[in-house]
This record gives C-alpha cells, structure tokens and sequence, in this order.
C-alpha cells in the first residue's frame, strides 16, 4: 500500500512539473540574470531583446504575456530617452494587469521627469 502511495505521489510530482503554463517566459531568467551580474550595454540589450522575444512568441504560441514583462520594457525605454515608447509599454502593462495601476502611474510620473 505505502508504495502503490509513494508512486502516485511521484507522478504527480512528475505530471505536476510538466504542466503548460499560461504565461511564456522565454529565458527572462538568465538573460535577467546576466545583467544583473555584469550591467553593461551588452548585457541590457540582450536582456530587452529578450523581453521584445518573450512578447512575440507569447503572441504566436497564443500564450499570455507575463505579468512585469510591459513593465519592465517600458523602464528600459523610459531610462533611453524613448518616452512615447516607454509610455505604450506601460499603458499595456496597465491594461492587461489592472491590479499594476499604482506602479503604472508612478512610472509614468517619472517619465515626465526624465
């Protein structure tokens, strides 16, 4: 009995790993990661070149854009002088993730700072 019981729960630890998620994340980790290590121009291009990926293929695997993702372009753009652009990421971020409004709204009060 305790291994017909220690079984099942293997595969569904097994089964639980491979579950699809709704969101596609892409490699937002190591390319995430890279910068943070080494923060270099070459390491944030890479990263939101990333970010512009993980938006394009969520978009042709029909999955959804993962929370942050509009954000954190848009403060990447924010902080390279692109205004109109950073301010469209945000204004999606806001739209696809109401419950960002708050942070929305103070980065774009930045924006107009910068």
């Amino acid at each position: 009995m305790i291994r017909i019981i220690a079984i099942s729960l293997a595969m569904l630890t097994v089964a639980g790993c491979a579950a699809p998620t709704i969101y596609y994340w892409g490699d937002y980790s190591d390319t995430l990661y890279q910068y943070t290590k080494e923060p270099t121009q070459e390491t944030l291009a890479a990263h939101r070149n990333e970010l512009m990926e993980i938006i394009d293929v969520a978009e042709k695997k029909r999955k959804k854009v993962p929370p942050g993702i509009y954000f954190e372009l848009g403060m990447i753009e924010a902080k390279a002088g692109n205004q109109k652009a950073a301010t469209e990421y945000l204004l999606r971020e806001q739209s696809l993730f109401p419950e960002s409004e708050t942070y929305v709204a103070l980065a774009l009060k930045e924006i107009e700072v910068i």
